[in-house]
């Protein structure tokens, strides 16, 4: 009898203890420090590279700069922008080499008659700062890529340059499910174009997109099968995309493109065939990626993730919060709380909360800057995230360049000697002779552009 009550007791500790480990672990609650005043409809934040000012994106169609302690305005394009629905200006993007030509480019969506085109349309447009540094050029406007979105939702919004120099689009299906499975269009899709160019709609499409030559197809796009990727980053140290995609009614999702894998080229995400790991009424053209993480929208109860509409964020490679070091942090539009996974092939792990329920209010976006530092906002503040201790982790090195993978379709070696190749192919040991009779065959050949 003692025995078997012994026996007992072990199953019942046994059972405690897998039940603690189960139960998600809530970490010291980290700090949410304001910066600034209070902004209209802050979106999202970022800084140019080794820059130490904050710019502040705020979704009527102005951009604010942080500097010495004080606010000032760097860029008013209310006039062109329209905010009905879940339109307006939802991110910035400095070029890699701002310090040195200035410029930047914006997302946001147009009224139609001031900004071109029809209402609604998404606009990637080109801006140059002035004289002054804190001021942009608001006038000297260079549309890099427009195109139709007739929905107020579904737009996505989010601008990032890779690791690679080129510009990643991540852009809504336009409240059309099948329309992130199409190859023809923009929609439910990462983008990947090269800016730079000369004219209205000039940019480039880099030779490794995986539709690039294909005729009839939208030879911006990198990766499709999303419903609306509000916002993707990049890992500041591993180079690795990182998806937030917004579900339908019940599973929101975070989808993880390692950089060693290729960064997402060519990958089908799902939508409309599945919603996070679930199967969802949808049809999907080849295999799809199963995304690494996903949360319900009803509540378990359990203090585990539940809510309405993800906000992704980004891994945490900052000094103010070394407590979070290697985690990503995201949150939730309804439950507006700040949460942390630790991301891995084929699952991520450790899910937990880093703030109290509704600490946000309502969370609206995450943001970087320079220093790999990370924002997230609600309604109307800017907050910093810190940690419960002094930070003593150093400021973030830029991530490695992503392994080259080889394009979907056979690119001809001419197009190797093009100007934005130089650099590379100079490398290349072969005779003078020869790499001058490559070259000569293609000055007169313009580049591909849209």
């Amino acid at each position: 009898m003692m025995r078997g009550m012994a026996r007992v007791r072990i199953a019942l500790l046994a059972g405690c203890l897998l039940a603690l480990l189960l139960v998600p672990s809530r970490a010291a609650a980290v700090g949410l420090e304001q910066v600034g005043p209070s902004f209209d409809q802050p979106i999202f934040v970022t800084s140019p590279s080794g820059d130490p000012r904050l710019f502040v994106v705020e979704r009527p169609g102005y951009i604010q700069v942080l500097h010495d302690g004080t606010v000032s305005q760097f860029l008013d394009i209310h006039t062109r922008t329209t905010t009905d629905g879940e339109r307006g200006l939802l991110s910035m993007a400095f070029d890699p080499n701002y310090a040195s030509n200035g410029l930047f480019y914006v997302f946001y969506t147009g009224d139609g008659a001031d900004a071109g085109g029809s209402l609604g349309d998404i606009h990637i447009d080109e801006f140059h700062v002035s004289s002054e540094r804190n001021v942009a050029s608001a006038a000297i406007r260079r549309t890099a890529w427009t195109f139709s979105h007739g929905a107020s939702n579904h737009n996505g919004g989010q601008l990032q340059f890779g690791p690679d120099g080129f510009l990643y689009i991540t852009v809504g299906d336009n409240a059309n499910s099948s329309n992130a499975q199409q190859l023809t269009n923009p929609y439910g899709k990462v983008l990947r174009i090269d800016p730079h160019g000369v004219g209205e709609g000039s940019h480039g499409i880099p030779v490794t997109n995986p539709l690039a030559g294909t005729p009839g197809a939208n030879q911006e796009i990198w990766g499709l099968g999303l419903r609306n990727p509000f916002r993707f980053s990049f890992d500041a140290l591993t180079g690795d995309l990182v998806i937030g995609d917004v579900g339908d009614s019940s599973r929101e999702e975070v989808d993880l493109s390692p950089a060693s894998a290729g960064g997402g080229r060519g990958s089908n995400y799902g939508w409309p065939c599945r919603e996070g790991f679930s199967p969802h009424a949808g049809t999907c053209v080849g295999p799809v990626v199963d995304p690494v993480f996903d949360y319900p929208h009803s509540d378990p109860g359990d203090d585990t993730a539940h809510g309405c509409a993800i906000i992704g964020g980004y891994v945490y490679r900052g000094s103010q919060a070394p407590e979070l070091a290697g985690r990503y942090l995201y949150s939730d539009l309804c439950t507006a709380e700040l949460r942390s996974i630790q991301l891995g092939l084929p699952f991520a792990s450790g899910d937990r909360a880093e703030s109290a329920p509704d600490a946000l209010d309502a969370a609206r976006s995450f943001g970087e800057d320079s220093a790999c530092n990370l924002y997230v906002m609600n309604t109307s503040t800017v907050f910093r995230i810190v940690g419960s201790q002094p930070g003593t982790a150093p400021a973030c090195a830029s991530a490695p360049p992503a392994q080259p993978v080889a394009p979907a379709t056979p690119i001809k070696k001419k197009r190797k000697c093009k100007k934005r190749h130089h650099k590379k192919h100079r490398r290349v040991a072969e005779s003078k002779k020869h790499k001058k009779k490559r070259c000569k065959k293609h000055r007169k050949k313009k580049q591909r552009s849209i």
